[in-house]
């Protein structure tokens, strides 16, 4: 080709692309270190399973267009070696002819690279067909059908006309060769007694290509020879202007995507990160308090909108969408990368960065969330949301003190009396006061502390679940003790509202306590005490191990410990809600489910938004002890969905919304009809306080709210009614 125009184009294209890649690599420099090279092994096969090998593209809820996006990109994947030997091609004649006519002679003494380099083209014209397929599909899309979850933009349209682009030059490319090669067969050689047979004009390495071909050949040679190096240049000029457009838009993703899976956090999602208070660490203040994976997160952000499908604050119309978050921050601090670097500020001048709150977000987005995960688990690329929010609640409350008004009497609840409702500590045992349950430290050995919790000690629906699961280990010989008065709560609200001070002073107390006492086995009836006695009190030595009340009551089960009899209706329709840190943050989803199956007379029916897609109760993050303002009520689409899936369960010719639907996510939660009689299992005192307010908000006084264990404990046969606890072996829970 020409040397002088390719050398021009990379010159020109790479030095832009240079300039302004360093402007986004210095924003990641200048904020907040973190090590994320541990690992190493994990993070590797986490690269390969869902950056190299794009697992979560292919997720149920979005299969389709998830499988149409790795058709592009296995495109790029593979058309990145074929747009390398073009630029090799601009520079060199010889490479042009070796790898544009497979019958030249340096071919001849390399059989096997000749096979492998037709396989390659093969693979290349395929792929780059599915492209197209791809390209015609999120077109229609976004067109016709407008999904929800995506945003309508011409950026959109543009990188699809990009993508477009560089599949067809490069068959306009490959068939111009075509052409030529099939003018040059038809061509008598002076003296020859007879036309040569010409080329077959479909060669099966490049089927696609071989059809632009024969569309080309009626043009004649000269003209399929220009077009061809119309093509060439073209695409290179595509491949660069691509280049350079990536980190202006949400298609950066396809530079930053991979590292940013890579750099994954390698814990459970239900972990949060410990800042160390003595280095006076007390939140995010500015975007240089972020760290540079949080800025690596913002870059990667498709805006696919997965996060918005199953968002409890999006769909209540709340003023938070992850994906909306993502773009905020990220605009902001491209258009003040120099601030961000060197301190100048729009007016070129020295000036301190601006709090984020105030700047590029809203206090009311900040305090929207409910952590419940699903933006974190929909995410192909892994961005962690949760975190990066919760460390603007820390400095909001630690160093501003500014934060809904309602949860200042939690705090002081938890100071004060070890519990946030701020009931008197000297009344954490009522609930058991006529159980004779044994105390830890009373000179009896036993092998699980009961953590009851703060929920199950005062609030008066969850003592009930108490009193069950203290029935069901005593019929099951459990050895088990409770800390009686001297229990406290466990923080979890604390650190979630950005109180992290109070929480880690609430978490090293029992951590120091409890491992006086030599507890070495924790069993909770509350998630949120589960996720942080699991996964958050390691940080501060106490290891433990936890087990949930849905894990315990299911491995007795199994063990023939416990015996159910039906206590039930004979056909009584229930329905499980997923707690989200049970399930989404640490994966707890079959134990829960076997257990209401083992329970005769339950006819137990799924809600569209379960297990992995379950839809949140809007207690988690602290929201449990502020009130919504704003749009409608998270637990009121809930108890809408449970409505309907026992009315549907009842009636099939409910009408149910198609869960394909993806024009209006939360439909299910839109049903306002009455009717739908049975039970909605939870596994959560907050899920329970939640569904049972907006049980008597929406007037659905037929449908009951039961925790597993009260299910349990009334199908239970009873041997030993209230006695003595005796030891017993073991009871671990086996991980799902």
């Amino acid at each position: 080709m020409n040397p002088i125009i390719t050398g021009l184009l990379l010159a020109g294209f790479v030095s832009v692309f240079v300039i302004t890649m360093s402007g986004r690599v210095g924003v990641l420099l200048a904020m907040k270190k973190e090590n994320r090279l541990d690992h190493i092994p994990y993070r590797v096969a986490q690269l390969v399973r869902f950056g190299l090998g794009q697992k979560r593209m292919v997720d149920p809820e979005e299969f389709t267009p998830g499988l149409f996006h790795i058709f592009i990109y296995a495109a790029f994947m593979v058309l990145a070696v074929r747009t390398i030997m073009m630029f090799v091609m601009g520079f060199s004649s010889t490479a042009l002819d070796v790898l544009t006519d497979l019958s030249h002679p340096a071919w001849d003494a390399a059989p096997p690279l000749l096979l492998l380099y037709k396989v390659y083209l093969l693979a290349k014209d395929t792929v780059a067909a599915l492209a197209l397929a791809g390209v015609a599909y999120f077109v229609w899309t976004r067109w016709k059908v407008k999904p929800d979850r995506m945003s309508q933009s011409w950026e959109a349209y543009l990188i699809l006309g990009f993508i477009a682009g560089l599949m067809i030059t490069e068959f306009m490319f490959g068939g111009s060769h075509m052409v030529a090669a099939h003018a040059a067969a038809q061509q008598v050689p002076m003296g020859a007694t007879q036309v040569p047979a010409a080329p077959s004009a479909m060669v099966w390495w490049e089927p696609v290509t071989s059809l632009m071909g024969l569309a080309m050949m009626p043009l004649g040679a000269t003209t399929a020879h220009v077009l061809g190096v119309a093509g060439f240049f073209i695409h290179l000029t595509l491949i660069l202007a691509f280049l350079n457009f990536l980190p202006l838009g949400k298609h950066f993703h396809i530079i930053t995507g991979l590292p940013n899976v890579f750099f994954q956090r390698t814990h459970s999602t239900g972990k949060l990160p410990t800042p160390n208070l003595e280095k006076e660490e007390f939140g995010a203040a500015t975007v240089k308090d972020l760290t540079w994976k949080n800025g690596l997160d913002l870059y990667s952000c498709t805006e696919c909108g997965r996060c918005q499908t199953h968002c409890p604050t999006y769909i209540t119309g709340k003023p938070l969408t992850h994906k909306g978050v993502n773009q905020d921050l990220k605009h902001w601090i491209w258009d003040n990368e120099r601030w961000v670097e060197e301190g100048y500020g729009p007016n070129h001048v020295k000036e301190p960065l601006p709090e984020i709150v105030g700047s590029a977000l809203k206090a009311e987005t900040v305090w929207a969330c409910t952590s419940c995960g699903w933006c974190e688990q929909a995410c192909p690329v892994f961005i962690e949301n949760v975190p990066r929010l919760i460390d603007m609640r820390r400095y909001q409350v630690q160093v501003k003190a500014e934060f809904p008004p309602e949860i200042q009497r939690v705090f002081e609840g938890m100071e004060r009396q070890g519990n946030p409702w701020g009931i008197g500590q000297d009344r954490r045992d009522e609930w058991a006061e006529d159980l004779a349950l044994p105390t830890w430290g009373d000179g009896g050995e036993y092998e699980y502390l009961f953590f009851v919790g703060c929920a199950g000690s005062y609030d008066d629906k969850q003592k009930k679940v108490s009193r069950a699961l203290v029935k069901i280990m005593r019929e099951a010989g459990v050895s088990f003790a409770t800390l009686s008065k001297q229990e406290m709560c466990n923080g979890d609200s604390a650190r979630r509202m950005g109180n992290e001070y109070l929480y880690q002073t609430l978490a090293k107390t029992n951590v120091e306590s409890w491992n006086a006492m030599g507890v070495k086995a924790v069993i909770t009836q509350c998630p949120h005490c589960f996720n942080t006695i699991k996964n958050e009190y390691p940080e501060f030595g106490g290891e433990y191990r936890v087990i949930n009340h849905t894990q315990l009551i299911n491995e007795l089960l199994k063990d023939k410990r416990i015996r159910l009899s039906s206590v039930m209706n004979a056909g009584t329709k229930l329905t499980y809600h997923d707690p989200c840190y049970l399930g989404r943050h640490n994966g707890v989803y079959d134990a829960p489910r076997e257990v209401l199956k083992s329970i005769p007379g339950l006819e137990v029916v799924e809600m569209q938004r379960s297990q992995r897609e379950g839809f949140c109760c809007g207690a988690g993050g602290g929201r449990m002890w502020m009130e919504e303002h704003i749009g409608t009520r998270i637990n009121h689409n809930r108890m809408n969905e449970v409505a309907l899936t026992l009315k549907h369960a009842e009636d099939p010719n409910t009408p149910f919304p198609d869960a394909a639907d993806k024009k209006k996510p939360g439909m299910v939660g839109d049903y306002k009809e009455q009717g739908g009689k049975g039970i909605v299992a939870v596994a959560c005192p907050f899920c329970s306080t939640m569904l049972n307010d907006a049980k008597n908000d929406t007037g659905r006084e037929q449908i009951q709210v039961k925790d597993i264990t009260e299910l349990v404990a009334d199908s239970m046969e009873t041997s030993n009614k209230g006695g003595t606890v005796s030891p017993s072996p073991v009871v671990s829970a086996k991980p799902e």
